[in-house]
């Protein structure tokens, strides 16, 4: 293969003259291990950091480089992974030793990577030196774990969702261009670790998180994807030449993500490689079909569910652009963030278990599963069958709360017996538009926006002049370069219903309620009305009772037609009672003042 691309990696000057903390041997970096506080992670780092830092600028024998590496790896990892505990699901607003906690780790990754890379290329450069082990196999494993480290670093600037830091995607283009050029891509790396089995497949396990659309997702969605992409990445089609249906282009001389080929206005150069994921599509549609419901498990602490695998496969699909243009706007929002408090809010700031008990109370539901404390029990049935003709005050009030037991009414509203003030279980927010466009908002986080929310949950906005809560969802978040924070908002549905849910099962069992959103259908952009539900308990044709104190109806979920982290959309359509039967085919209403039952039967 003719060389096309100019390796530009840059390493260190090895002119180390300081006392080191063991001596350069692999004997030696192995007694000094033993002795490592593994269970205090902060002397851990410092301690490895520094054997990392004296090592990159040592002169020595590859072979003894890659040993001493090699020996330091395990203790490497569990300090790395020990660091991620404190700096992943942190507030939007990191604040400064999670913050800290991050840039240790980038450096460790660094250094470690750094250190695989001196590796491979004096193995390259004194090739003939190399006596206890073969040169490509040396080079080999040094190229593919420089790059596991500085695609692990891609990973966690991703998950923090700031932008990959400056030459973050050229060292690994370089390393990939770097086995190109020795045609080691394609041959299988004996001990891959966390990586790929080929150099190829490790440096795709990276690239791909660029091509899915990462600033949507969460830590763990990530995290998931990584290791999905460790044996996925076999199925893509990486080439130095067009097939006409590749959807991703990447130029190992740049500094840059993998872009959308038709958005590559540049003349292609020798130095751009072309990515074909129809084949991983593929794999993927017939994974989504095989897993069901369930996702896919890789071990028991990652797990891919099926609304990430839908995700994958819309990303790496086809190429979506934006709808609408963003226009600049500066004006405030209130919003409210997460399913409790958008549906506390949409329901005009009723607590939920008032919202689904009857106006007789919370101490009527509790005796309702006593048929002799129940009112309906104690009417004259002759005087339900005719309501016209009774005059009494006696209401046919839903309860959705009727068949729970005391203790699961109180475990199920246990958010309510918080000593907190309901504004403050269910704060409203002022939030600063940076643009807007008809299909969405992007807002700019401040610190005195809730820190737990993420990238899929649901959220209500209202603008000063509207009086409905207007439904949207966080479709991605980025932190920026000079410290600000913006969220992308999809906007779902100028209005909602807020609504108790409760799922039939077998033998005439309903689930305790649970809250939902019904939004309303827009005729004039086609969209049908959608049930916004918790992200687990329903499912496809599910028969569910929609309900609140004064109204409750039946209703079959149909086609599943969104998911995140945070919910589940469905379509679904209504389900006639007898009484609406019976009223339809006698083009009336039934119970009339003069009709009875009886005469429809």
């Amino acid at each position: 293969m003719e060389d096309h691309t100019k390796i530009k990696l840059q390493l260190p000057r090895q002119d180390f003259s300081g006392q080191p903390l063991f001596e350069p041997t692999v004997e030696a970096a192995n007694s000094w291990v033993q002795n490592l506080p593994v269970t205090n992670t902060n002397s851990l780092v410092e301690l490895l950091g520094q054997a990392l830092s004296d090592l990159n600028h040592m002169k020595l024998a590859p072979e003894t480089r890659f040993g001493i590496l090699a020996t330091l790896l395990p203790n490497l990892q569990i300090a790395v992974l020990n660091l991620s505990k404190r700096f992943l699901n942190q507030p939007l607003i990191m604040p400064e030793e999670p913050r800290r906690m991050a840039e240790l780790s980038e450096q460790l990754l660094t250094m470690a990577a750094t250190g695989y890379t001196i590796v491979a290329i004096e193995t390259i450069q004194q090739r003939d030196a190399i006596r206890k082990m073969n040169p490509a196999r040396l080079t080999c494993e040094s190229i593919q774990r420089a790059l596991l480290f500085t695609g692990r670093k891609v990973l966690q600037d991703f998950q923090m969702h700031r932008p990959v830091k400056v030459h973050g995607w050229q060292t690994l283009h370089q390393l990939y261009a770097l086995a190109e050029t020795q045609k080691l891509v394609d041959l299988p790396v004996p001990e891959p670790m966390s990586g790929g089995s080929t150099i190829k497949s490790t440096y795709l396990q990276a690239v791909l998180i660029g091509c899915c659309k990462a600033n949507q997702l969460r830590h763990s969605d990530l995290s998931a994807l990584y290791r999905g992409f460790q044996q996925w990445s076999e199925q893509v089609h990486f080439s130095t030449r067009s097939s006409g249906r590749d959807l991703f282009v990447v130029d190992l001389d740049s500094d840059e993500a993998p872009l959308y080929t038709t958005l590559y206005r540049a003349e292609p150069r020798p130095s751009c490689r072309y990515i074909d994921t129809s084949s991983l599509v593929e794999h993927l549609e017939n994974l989504k079909e095989e897993a069901g419901s369930k996702g896919v498990s890789f071990d028991k602490n990652t797990h891919a569910p099926i609304s990430l695998l839908e995700h994958l496969i819309g990303a790496l699909g086809s190429m979506s652009l934006r709808n609408f243009k963003r226009s600049a706007a500066d004006n405030a929002l209130r919003i409210c963030v997460g399913f409790n408090s958008t549906h506390f809010h949409v329901a005009g700031e009723v607590l939920f278990e008032d919202l689904v008990c009857s106006p007789a109370g919370p101490d009527a539901a509790r005796g309702a599963d006593n048929p002799f404390l129940d009112p309906l029990s104690q009417a004259d049935v002759w005087q339900l069958a005719n309501p016209g003709d009774y005059s009494g005050d006696l209401k046919l009030v839903p309860n959705l709360l009727v068949d729970l037991d005391s203790s699961t009414r109180a475990k199920l509203f246990q958010e309510n017996e918080s000593d907190l003030p309901v504004a403050e279980r269910y704060p409203i927010f002022e939030a600063k538009l940076a643009d807007a466009s008809p299909g969405g908002y992007c807002l700019e986080w401040t610190a005195e926006l809730p820190g737990d929310t993420k990238a899929g949950d649901i959220v209500g906005l209202k603008e000063a002049d509207h009086n409905d809560w207007v439904i949207a969802v966080i479709r991605w978040v980025s932190r920026l370069s000079n410290s600000r924070t913006l969220i992308g908002l999809e906007l779902l549905s100028p209005r909602a219903i807020a609504y108790g849910a409760t799922v039939h099962q077998k033998r005439e069992e309903k689930t305790p309620p649970m809250r939902v959103l019904l939004l309303p259908e827009i005729k004039l952009v086609g969209q049908p009305q959608t049930l916004i539900t918790p992200r687990t308990g329903f499912k496809e044709r599910q028969k569910v009772t929609l309900g609140t104190s004064s109204e409750a109806c039946s209703i079959q979920l149909l086609r599943h037609i969104a998911s995140t982290g945070s919910f589940s959309q469905f379509e679904f359509c209504h389900i006639k009672e007898l009484g609406d039967v019976l009223a339809d085919n006698g083009h009336g209403q039934v119970g009339g003042e003069f009709d009875s039952l009886w005469s429809h039967i």
